[in-house]
């Protein structure tokens, strides 16, 4: 394994910066992520980038979990993404580059729920979708059936199912968790991925993540088990870091990430 100074930035933030409570309200944000993994010879690295338009201007809440806040005011958005694998084997290199458009769709006015993401890879004709139709059993929770269209270039195309779920739950004295949860039943197998988010402040979280058979076209290794905390430094600026530990086959690796996130 390479070195790489990768330190979890986000604890160290937590005990030597101060984040002002007054809430700021934004319309855009623009994300940044990193990650990396030595698999054998092969480095493997990927890259998105993601700008969010949401559609009224919403608000971090005082008590609230600050990276959920389009969530907790059910806020519209379009988004924008670029994504890129890098795979260098020494003499063999390989680059994968896709842009995504998406929606998300949900309301104060009702429980209905709605979101579409597609992405195009470079260089061919292929495509992925992802959809989303949902109803919020509760305020803060939200269930949703998953459907999952892939079309490679000069291949068939195909159509799988799953369903997903998200709660945010109050915990403790001013505290919250965020839980996610999703299984989707592919042509190759089933796959799920699972998560739980502990906010200790609602601008620091600290969390647990495991997937299985669930790639993404930011992280293109389907099995792992993650930790990772976010740290917003100011209202409108987050930092975050993970560490997980990957599946490639017959061993498992580490992989590093970093994120940032700013909301204007």
């Amino acid at each position: 394994m390479k070195s790489r100074v990768i330190p979890f930035i986000v604890s160290v933030l937590a005990s030597t910066i101060a984040v002002g409570a007054q809430a700021q309200s934004f319309q855009f944000q623009t994300d940044a992520d990193y990650n990396s993994a030595d698999v054998g010879p092969a480095d493997v690295n990927g890259m998105q980038i993601r700008q969010q338009y949401f559609l009224s201007p919403i608000q971090n809440g005082d008590n609230q979990p600050w990276r959920e806040a389009a969530f907790l005011n059910r806020s519209s958005s379009a988004n924008l993404t670029y994504n890129r694998v890098e795979i260098d084997g020494g003499s063999d290199e390989m680059n994968v580059n896709a842009w995504g458009v998406g929606g998300e769709y949900m309301s104060n006015g009702h429980d209905f729920y709605a979101a579409l993401d597609v992405n195009f890879l470079n260089g061919d004709n292929s495509f992925g979708a992802t959809g989303k139709l949902g109803f919020f059993v509760q305020q803060n929770w939200l269930v949703a059936l998953d459907v999952y269209h892939t079309n490679p270039d000069n291949e068939g195309s195909s159509t799988d199912y799953g369903l997903s779920t998200k709660a945010i739950v109050p915990v403790m004295d001013g505290d919250h968790l965020v839980l996610t949860a999703s299984y989707a039943d592919f042509d190759e197998g089933n796959g799920h991925a699972i998560a739980a988010d502990y906010y200790i402040r609602p601008y620091w979280s600290v969390g647990l993540a495991a997937r299985n058979d669930m790639p993404t076209l930011q992280n293109v290794f389907g099995d792992s088990v993650e930790l990772r905390s976010e740290y917003f430094v100011t209202p409108q600026l987050a930092l975050r870091g993970a560490l997980s530990r990957v599946d490639v086959g017959a061993d498992d690796e580490n992989q590093f990430a970093v994120g940032a996130s700013y909301r204007f």
